[in-house]
């Protein structure tokens, strides 16, 4: 081989290893995110089942009394505890 062979060879070389990084980097963008969740809750009044849809808090749990309700000022209570995709909110 001659020095003008080696340079077509060495640039070949080189233009093939930039071609692979940059369709490495477009597939490795397109990859899916794991999506997240928010946790919400369902209260329901225990007098006139009136309902209410809120964010989790730390320490709730299905059953719970948990505050008034805002129609009949009867006591509300956690009937269910779910996750939802943000991206549904």
């Amino acid at each position: 081989m001659n020095g003008e062979q080696v340079t077509n060879v060495i640039i070949a070389i080189l233009l093939a290893l930039i071609l692979i990084y940059y369709l490495y980097n477009a597939l490795r963008t397109r990859r899916k995110r794991k999506p997240e969740y928010a946790i919400r809750e369902v209260l329901a009044c225990m007098q006139c089942n009136y309902k209410l849809e809120r964010d989790y808090e730390a320490g709730d749990f299905i059953g719970l009394l948990k505050g008034k309700c805002p129609k009949c000022g009867g006591q509300m209570k956690i009937r269910g505890i779910y996750a939802v995709e943000k991206s549904k909110l």
